[in-house]
């Protein structure tokens, strides 16, 4: 019986942990970071009439990281933007590079020069999970990732005392209630087991614990949209094109709809197959950067591209993804960017623009 009681227990905990992480022991809050790099200035000193030559290493911050968490770290988000170019020169403004979400098993990446999502495991989580009872016991993520890491002193940073670990030859890290405040990256000899100096370095420059985050800042419209995307199959697209005109707009080679980023639209092509495709990119050289897949009629997927770019004026193929040179019974569409940006069918085919991606655009 005692037996049997223990198991249930254990079964409890763990369901338990499936629906928490709670890495760190602080509620909710903001870290602002930077991101420093290094840069090698060499010359020659002369003293007393003797020339050295010299080398030393000066930082640079290269960019800023400002990271979210709410529910001890159950969820987080994180922006990253580029602050300067290699060397150290400053940019008239910052430039966001990306933005990371952390929930439940996934670590969604973003990058926004590529205006793509990337859908990659949370490895950390999963590892806590594997390692549950070891998890639990030292109550420490970094314990468990870096297992038989030790804390090996203090070090005060913005007022909070942070523990130092030495990761590996390699890395530091120093964290206050598991939340980490600095990291460094070393360069290492051939062998891995000397350090040669920084490589780079990631240090808390401010902090708020008190801060009230709002929770749609863990629901960023790219993930809303992506999500949008993906429920489209070729029933769904069929539904949509047959029984709900009224979430559409179509647009025709009479009067073609003015696109925009990321509209998301439906297609039947000259094959009669239905598909999806979603702007991308429309450059400063008129071309066009898609994504697309449509399906056979068995709704498995025909032809799929995570980016494909088109030249303005360009005519398209998309059953055979091919672009063509002269007009034929085999084009799909048309792509220019002359009084606006528009796709314009061809050969009496539908192309109809999701109206909710406009929506989560806003």
């Amino acid at each position: 019986m005692k037996r049997i009681t223990q198991l249930l227990f254990l079964l409890l905990t763990i369901s338990s942990y499936a629906q928490e992480f709670k890495p760190y022991k602080v509620k909710s809050g903001k870290i602002i970071y930077e991101k420093l790099k290094y840069s090698t200035h060499s010359g020659f000193s002369s003293v007393n009439g003797v020339t050295t030559s010299y080398s030393k290493q000066i930082p640079y911050v290269a960019e800023q990281v400002i990271y979210y968490w709410k529910y001890y770290g159950d969820i987080a988000f994180e922006e990253t933007y580029k602050i300067s170019n290699f060397g150290g020169e400053l940019l008239k403004e910052k430039v966001k590079v990306s933005e990371r979400l952390w929930v439940k098993e996934h670590r969604y990446y973003f990058d926004f020069k590529k205006n793509k999502m990337y859908d990659d495991p949370f490895h950390l989580r999963i590892k806590c999970r594997e390692n549950f009872q070891y998890y639990q016991i030292t109550g420490s993520w970094i314990k468990t990732q870096y297992m038989g890491v030790e804390a090996a002193g203090t070090k005060t940073i913005l007022g909070k005392e942070a523990t130092y670990y030495k990761i590996d030859n390699s890395s530091d890290l120093y964290a206050w209630n598991n939340l980490v405040l600095k990291s460094e990256n070393f360069y290492t000899n051939r062998e891995g087991n000397e350090r040669k100096g920084l490589e780079s370095a990631k240090i808390a420059v401010k902090i708020d614990t008190t801060l009230k985050i709002n929770d749609t800042l863990f629901n960023p419209n790219w993930l809303k949209r992506e999500k949008l995307y993906q429920s489209l199959d070729r029933n769904k697209i069929g539904e949509l094109i047959d029984a709900t005109p009224n979430l559409l707009i179509q647009t025709g080679e009479i009067n073609p709809l003015k696109i925009q980023k990321n509209d998301i639209f439906l297609f039947v092509t000259t094959n009669l197959r239905l598909g999806k495709l979603q702007v991308l990119n429309i450059d400063d050289k008129n071309r066009l950067t898609i994504k697309f897949e449509w399906y056979y009629q068995s709704n498995s997927v025909g032809k799929n591209r995570d980016s494909f770019r088109i030249r303005n004026n360009s005519l398209v193929n998309i059953d055979s993804v091919i672009i063509e040179n002269e007009p034929s019974k085999k084009i799909d569409f048309k792509w220019q960017n002359l009084e606006f940006p528009t796709i314009i069918p061809k050969n009496n085919i539908g192309i109809y623009l999701l109206k909710s991606s406009r929506i989560i655009n806003k």
